[in-house]
């Protein structure tokens, strides 16, 4: 009896282990960022990041998509300035709920809730 309980404890362990990450999925997500398709590329990855919220290499590529992200809205100048600073302030903010100490988005957020104190605007929440 004591066996089958021995076995019946890890057999749960092994099935419950952490979720494996769909390294296809991964991939064309890292993809579809690095083709500039941003909205596509970052929802497969969210998504995935449902699913697999502790794997690190998901972890890593969720952020570097929103940062890219982020800093194509604030580096194109096709971008109109009326989403320009509210969609990289939402994309900087997910990179920190991610990783809270990345420096790039800590400054970046700072500074564009700097431009929009100097404008006197309220700065977006979302």
């Amino acid at each position: 009896m004591k066996k089958l309980l021995v076995l019946l404890g890890l057999v749960l362990l092994v099935g419950c282990g952490p979720k494996k990450v769909d390294t296809a999925q991964l991939a064309k997500g890292n993809d579809l960022v690095s083709a500039g398709k941003f909205d596509e590329g970052i929802a497969v990855l969210d998504e995935l990041g449902k699913q697999n919220a502790d794997d690190p290499a998901l972890k890593q590529a969720r952020i570097a998509a929103h940062l890219k992200f982020a800093n194509y809205y604030m580096t194109d100048e096709s971008v109109d300035r009326k989403i320009k600073y509210r969609s990289a302030l939402k994309h900087y903010r997910i990179v920190l709920s991610l990783d809270a100490s990345n420096a790039e988005a800590k400054s970046s957020a700072d500074l564009i809730i700097g431009i929009y104190n100097q404008m006197g605007r309220p700065v977006p929440t979302e």
